[in-house]
C-alpha cells in the first residue's frame, strides 16, 4: 500500500472521529430547557420563531465550542509530537501506521477536518445573525442575546477543558514513557 492510500484512508477515519455530540443539557425535554434559556437569557421566550431562533443559536453556539476545544487539544498534540518528533502509541494506532511522518499527515488532517467543520458552523451563525438583523424578533439586542448563550455555554462545557488537560498530561507522559524506554534499549545496546 503507497503512502497517498494510507493518507486517504485515514482522512476518512479522521472524519469519523471529529464527531460532535450533543450535551445533556441540549437533550432535555423542551419545556425545561426553555425555562434554563429564559433563566439564563433573564428573557421569557414566548413565540414559537423566539424559542426556534435561540435553540439553533445555542446549539451552533455549543458545537463551535466543542470544535474550538478540540482544535486546541490536536493543535498541542501535534506541537508537541513535532517537538519531540514522537507521537504517542495511540495515535500510531489511530493513524494505521508505525511510521512518524504518516502519523503527523492524520493529525495535521484531522486538525483541517475540524477547522472546514468549524469554518462551517461559523457561516451558519453568521446566516443566523443575518436573519436576526432584518426582521429582530426578541427585545434583547443580539449582543446580549449572544454574550448569555456564550455563557450558559461555558458554564456547561467547562468540564471540556479539564478533560483537555488531562488528556494533554497523558499524551506528554506517554511520550516520556516512550523517551525512557529508548533511552534504556540505547543504553542496553551500547554496553553488550
Amino acid at each position: 500500500m503507497d503512502n497517498n492510500s494510507i493518507i486517504n484512508r485515514n482522512t476518512d477515519d479522521t472524519n469519523k472521529h471529529i464527531n460532535y455530540r450533543q450535551p445533556m443539557y441540549l437533550t432535555r425535554s423542551s419545556s425545561i430547557l426553555y425555562q434554563i434559556l429564559n433563566k439564563a437569557l433573564n428573557f421569557s421566550l414566548k413565540k414559537k420563531d423566539e424559542k426556534q431562533f435561540i435553540n439553533v443559536r445555542l446549539q451552533l453556539l455549543d458545537q463551535q465550542y466543542c470544535l474550538e476545544m478540540d482544535r486546541q487539544l490536536w493543535q498541542s498534540y501535534l506541537d508537541i509530537g513535532l517537538q519531540q518528533h514522537l507521537w504517542a502509541d495511540q495515535f500510531y494506532t489511530m493513524a494505521k501506521t508505525n511510521d512518524f511522518d504518516l502519523c503527523k499527515q492524520y493529525v495535521m488532517n484531522y486538525i483541517e477536518n475540524n477547522k472546514k467543520q468549524l469554518n462551517h458552523c461559523q457561516s451558519e451563525l453568521t446566516k443566523q445573525e443575518e436573519q436576526f438583523q432584518t426582521c429582530p424578533m426578541i427585545e434583547l439586542s443580539f449582543e446580549q442575546i449572544e454574550q448569555r448563550l456564550k455563557e450558559l455555554v461555558d458554564r456547561e462545557r467547562k468540564y471540556l477543558s479539564k478533560r483537555n488537560n488531562d488528556k494533554l498530561i497523558k499524551f506528554k507522559d506517554d511520550i516520556s514513557e516512550k523517551q525512557r524506554l529508548t533511552t534504556i534499549s540505547t543504553s542496553a545496546l551500547m554496553n553488550n
